[in-house]
C-alpha cells in the first residue's frame, strides 16, 4: 500500500512546483484609473466628454471637443497639458497617464493688434515749438504708430523714426511731430491751421509724410524748423491716407491689414461701465466705455483740449469687435459696434473700447513692404 501512495504524491508535488501555489484561484490586478478634470472659460463649454471630473484606466485615449459660443471662438487648452495631441486645435485627444486637469479657453471674435504703445499727453516740451503743450492729441496718436512700426515691428522703412530719441521717448519725438503738423499754429507754415489750437484735421496726413521723410536729403519745407535734424534720423516715403466719408469700412480694412491708424472724433467723453476683458491671446484688458454727454473741450484732470469744426479729438485705432453686447444678455447694453483705442489721456486705461459715434475722420500711415 505504501508503494502505491509515493507516485500519486510525487505527482501532486511536481503539479504545484511547476504551476505554482495558486492552481485554481489566480486573479487579475486591477488597472489603474486616474481622474480628468474639465472645465472651460466665458465664452464656451467642454462638449466632449464634458465639464467635470471623469475617471478613465491608465493609458486610455480621450477624445476632447470644445465648442464655443456665439461670438467666441476657441483659443487654446491649458493646465495639464503635456498628453494633449494638440493644444491649439479645439477637437483633440488627452491620454491618461495621471491626473489631469484642463481648461478650454475662449476668447471674443475681436479684431487687435498688440503692442501698440499708448503715449499719453503732454509732450516732453524741448523744442522751442512745443509750448503751449496743451491739445497734443494728433501728434500723440500719430507718434504711436511710428513707435509701433520702428521699435516694435524693426520695419525696414521706420528704421530710427523715433529711436534717434535717445533714451526713447515718445513724448519728446510728439513735438517733432507736432511742429510739422502745426499744432497750435506754432509749427510750420506749409500748414493750413490759421491760428486755432490742436491740429486741423487737413494738416495731419501732410504733416505726417513730412517729418518721415525728413532726413539730410529730404529738408522740410521752408522756412526751416527752429531746430536742427536729430542725429541718427532717417527719412523714407510712406503713404498716408485721409478719410473724411467712408468711416468704419475703412478703418476695419486698415485693422485687418494690421495697420494702426489714428481716428478722430468730434469730441471725448469717454464714461467706463464698469465692465472689462482679458483677451487670452495677447492678454491684453479691454476696458468698456460709452459716450457721455458732447463738451467743447476737455479739462484737468484730464488733458487740456479744445473742439471744433476743424479739430476733434485724435485717438490710436488698435482694433475692433462688430456686433458686440459687452454684458451678453441684452439687459444694459444692445449689440453695437466697438473700436478699441489708445486715447492718449493718462486717466483712462490702455484699451478703451467704445462705440463707433461722434466720428469725424480718420487716418492711415501705411510704411510700405517690409
Amino acid at each position: 500500500m505504501k508503494l502505491r501512495l509515493i507516485p500519486i504524491a510525487l505527482i501532486v508535488v511536481l503539479l504545484f512546483t511547476v504551476l505554482g501555489n495558486g492552481i485554481g484561484c489566480t486573479t487579475t490586478p486591477p488597472a489603474t484609473q486616474y481622474d480628468l478634470t474639465l472645465a472651460s472659460t466665458a465664452g464656451g463649454d467642454v462638449t466632449a466628454p464634458s465639464e467635470g471630473t471623469h475617471t478613465y484606466d491608465t493609458g486610455t485615449v480621450v477624445n476632447l471637443t470644445a465648442t464655443a459660443d456665439a461670438d467666441y471662438h476657441f483659443v487654446k487648452w491649458t493646465g495639464d497639458v503635456g498628453t494633449i495631441g494638440d493644444d491649439e486645435a479645439a477637437t483633440t485627444t488627452i491620454t491618461m497617464n495621471g491626473d489631469y486637469t484642463i481648461t478650454a479657453n475662449f476668447g471674443f471674435d475681436m479684431t487687435f493688434i498688440d503692442e501698440v504703445p499708448d503715449t499719453s499727453q503732454p509732450p516732453s516740451v524741448t523744442l522751442p515749438s512745443t509750448p503751449p503743450a496743451t491739445n497734443y492729441c494728433a501728434p500723440m496718436a500719430m507718434v504711436n504708430i511710428l513707435g509701433y512700426w520702428d521699435a516694435v515691428m524693426g520695419h525696414s522703412n521706420a528704421e530710427n523714426l523715433t529711436a534717434f530719441q535717445q533714451p526713447p521717448n515718445l513724448n519728446t519725438v510728439a513735438e517733432y511731430l507736432g511742429y510739422y503738423m502745426d499744432t497750435n499754429n506754432t509749427g510750420s507754415m506749409a500748414r493750413v491751421n490759421p491760428g486755432a489750437p490742436g491740429t486741423y484735421n487737413v494738416d495731419m496726413g501732410p504733416g505726417t509724410l513730412e517729418f518721415v521723410r525728413w532726413d539730410a536729403t529730404h529738408p522740410p519745407v521752408p522756412p526751416p524748423p527752429p531746430f536742427g535734424l536729430p542725429a541718427g534720423k532717417l527719412g523714407y516715403d510712406w503713404t498716408v491716407i485721409t478719410d473724411m466719408a467712408v468711416g468704419l469700412p475703412f478703418y476695419t480694412a486698415e485693422i485687418d491689414a494690421g495697420r494702426p491708424l489714428v481716428v478722430c472724433f468730434t469730441y471725448w467723453n469717454p464714461v467706463p461701465v464698469g465692465i472689462n476683458y482679458t483677451d487670452p491671446e495677447s492678454e491684453e484688458t479691454i476696458d468698456v466705455f460709452r459716450w457721455g454727454d458732447w463738451m467743447p473741450g476737455s479739462y484737468p484732470p484730464n488733458p487740456d483740449e479744445y473742439w471744433s469744426d476743424d479739430v476733434g479729438h485724435a485717438v490710436t485705432g488698435v482694433g475692433y469687435i462688430l456686433n458686440w453686447d459687452p454684458d451678453g444678455d441684452g439687459a444694459e447694453f444692445s449689440p453695437d459696434d466697438y473700436v478699441i483705442v489708445h486715447d492718449n489721456w493718462s486717466t483712462t486705461p490702455e484699451n478703451v473700447a467704445i462705440p463707433w459715434a461722434n466720428w469725424k475722420n480718420s487716418h492711415a500711415a501705411d510704411p510700405g513692404a517690409d
